[in-house]
């Protein structure tokens, strides 16, 4: 077994310039081999190589040092291309619906649990711990909830697995568990689901379900998420910009310096101006746009939604016939983010710096 296992660890490569997490090459039965024969639990990011949010995760996530200790002691770590190779019939075997999802699974390739999109590196090295430990997975917390349906702590996070899932209903009747178990929030953790129940209505409905979650509870942790909420939803699921601004603006004062704020109001001037550049009329719209871009920068830099407001800032440049500027704020977005919608609007761009 101990040749075994040398064997197969003088097989891999080490894969990544920027991440602390060292990714090993290999086939995924490789990979397999080598969990179940080291006892380790196996780690596999499956992503795509158009996926903004999988480099968000390498950059954020990975790159901190404390996550890649612990995955390089205690986990094999693997990539998988979902669209490529075998990629393609791993997700489809586990159901993948969204990049990045990073599996868990143990050496017989059975599922432990997973995580859904890019979570933040606090949240995603409680959880990377947990599912090594074999603690607070689905299966964990279904067995937890028959011992003791009231367990306030193991209702919320089952919760939050359905909701991941998309089973609002069935996440539902666990968070009014957490209400009915424990309405004065001696556990704190009442008024989050109180949020997540609000959250889940539509259009007007969330809003005002929202709003008033942010009435009731002043104190609540979750007040953060539910300004971000009502300022996206105006926006998103309205059309109300003037409402969104509002919102955004009073999120922004109490908020300012909490990334998940910043990131939404970036993303959100983003929008806007890449409104302007493909149904913009003329010049004095394109240049709204830009001025736009410029806001949103010193929200999203050093994100990979910093890549966006370039490529953005290119299409309204190159809508200007400032091919010079499109192809300076194109090659920007490509040092970030390296994507096929960026490189062929650089080769659009070069086509009109050729045609000079």
């Amino acid at each position: 077994m101990k040749k075994l296992v040398v064997l197969i660890a003088l097989f891999f490569l080490v894969s990544s310039s920027f991440s602390q997490i060292s990714f090993q090459k290999g086939s995924l039965s490789e990979v397999l081999a080598a969990a179940k024969s080291q006892n380790k639990i196996l780690m596999v990011d499956v992503m795509t190589d158009w996926c903004k949010w999988c480099i968000e995760l390498d950059n954020k996530v990975y790159a901190r040092k404390d996550i890649g200790d612990f995955a390089n002691a205690n986990q094999i770590n693997y990539k998988i291309d979902a669209e490529k190779g075998d990629g393609v019939d791993f997700a489809k075997k586990f159901k993948i619906a969204g990049y990045p999802t990073i599996m868990f699974i143990d050496g017989d390739g059975n599922e432990v649990d997973r995580i859904y999109g890019y979570v933040p590196a606090k949240d995603f090295m409680e959880m990377m711990t947990d599912y090594n430990k074999g603690i607070n997975t689905y299966t964990y917390l279904q067995k937890a909830l028959e011992t003791d349906p009231n367990n306030i702590d193991a209702n919320l996070k089952m919760a939050d697995k359905q909701i991941a899932l998309g089973k609002n209903d069935e996440a539902k009747i666990l968070l009014n568990k957490i209400i009915e178990v424990d309405p004065q929030n001696n556990s704190g953790k009442t008024d989050d689901a109180k949020f997540r129940i609000a959250a889940f209505s539509e259009k007007e409905q969330k809003i005002k379900d929202v709003q008033a979650f942010i009435n009731d509870n002043p104190t609540s942790d979750q007040l953060k998420d539910a300004y971000v909420t009502v300022s996206e939803s105006y926006f998103y699921e309205m059309d109300d910009l003037a409402n969104s601004e509002k919102w955004f603006n009073e999120a922004l004062s109490k908020y300012g310096s909490e990334e998940s704020v910043k990131s939404s109001y970036g993303q959100f001037l983003n929008q806007r101006a890449v409104g302007l550049a493909d149904k913009g009329t003329g010049a004095e719209d394109y240049k709204k746009g830009l001025d736009l871009i410029k806001e949103a920068l010193k929200y999203v830099a050093g994100s990979v939604n910093e890549a966006s407001s370039y490529y953005i800032q290119s299409k309204l440049y190159f809508n200007l016939k400032d091919y010079s500027n499109a192809m300076d704020s194109i090659d920007k977005a490509l040092k970030i983010f390296d994507r096929k919608l960026y490189r062929d609007q650089k080769d659009n761009v070069q086509k009109q710096l050729s045609a000079k």
